[in-house]
């Protein structure tokens, strides 16, 4: 397959995913949806594509709920858990890593170590454990979450800044006064935010999966909430017979997880200088 049939796939999947975006943020406005309501006579019905008679497009779940509009708010608070945790990781990442990158010495030790034992341990073990903790809900999945990702962000700005404390233009900041902060703002920061934007978008890939992770085990967004780890745990008792109930939503994950690794594989070709100097 040739290049330009590979960038056609990825622009399909982008568009899909902005699609899946705009439909999860837009419907929950213009269609409110009672997440509690049953309609047990109408359970189990099957989708229209499968040439089933039912009135709803996916048909209907085992307490007979609209499918299509419980996989929508599903989608919703899997992309809002997500995105409230990428706000966490990455905002205490850059902090404790700027923090480290600039002092050195003895800080730069203690937030090293906190960041080894991070990275030491695995990220969904140390997921159920602080679950299994705090107990379950859409808060607590984003705390649990930003707190299993920060490491990655620390580490890396950690590493920038190292490299960059010691540049000419550093230099010449110290000599005319400038404080500390003030050079993390207006020189560190700038000059290693593209290198955040790209590891962000591919962490957001691993906070949807992680969510979801973790809702299926039973540990995450409890309900009557739903999101998509809730909705594939619900349809695996009907596997072989209702198979869209745990397919369709995973298929929805697959996109996302895909879609934000191909964005951040696109971002990283535009943003990187010296990547795109090599793929020239």
């Amino acid at each position: 397959m040739s290049r330009s049939s590979f960038l056609k796939t990825d622009y399909i999947i982008l568009l899909l995913l902005v699609v899946v975006l705009a439909v999860a943020i837009v419907v929950p406005i213009v269609h409110p949806f009672d997440l509690k309501a049953t309609d047990l006579l109408n359970r189990l019905q099957a989708p229209t594509f499968s040439f089933g008679e039912s009135e709803y497009f996916l048909g209907t779940d085992n307490l007979g709920r609209d499918f299509l509009l419980r996989l929508i708010y599903g989608t919703r608070t899997s992309l809002v858990v997500a995105f409230g945790a990428l706000i966490i990781a990455s905002t205490l990442g850059i902090l404790l890593g700027t923090l480290s990158g600039m002092y050195g010495g003895w800080v730069d030790s203690i937030i090293s170590f906190i960041i080894d034992a991070k990275l030491s341990l695995p990220t969904t073990i140390f997921a159920i454990a602080l679950a299994s903790f705090l107990g379950s809900s859409e808060i607590n999945m984003v705390i649990i979450i930003g707190l299993s990702g920060f490491a990655s962000f620390a580490r890396l700005v950690r590493s920038e800044i190292m490299k960059l404390k010691n540049a000419n233009f550093i230099r010449a900041s110290r000599l005319m006064g400038a404080s500390s902060w003030r050079i993390a703002w207006e020189h560190f920061l700038p000059n290693i935010l593209s290198i955040i934007i790209v590891n962000g978008t591919l962490r957001f890939a691993s906070f949807v999966m992680l969510e979801s992770s973790l809702s299926f085990l039973g540990l995450g967004i409890k309900p009557p909430n739903v999101s998509l780890g809730v909705m594939v745990s619900n349809g695996r008792d009907y596997l072989f017979q209702q198979w869209w109930l745990s397919i369709v939503p995973s298929l929805v994950i697959a996109l996302i997880v895909l879609a934000s690794s191909i964005l951040g594989d696109r971002l990283r070709d535009r943003l990187d200088p010296n990547l795109g100097d090599l793929n020239a």
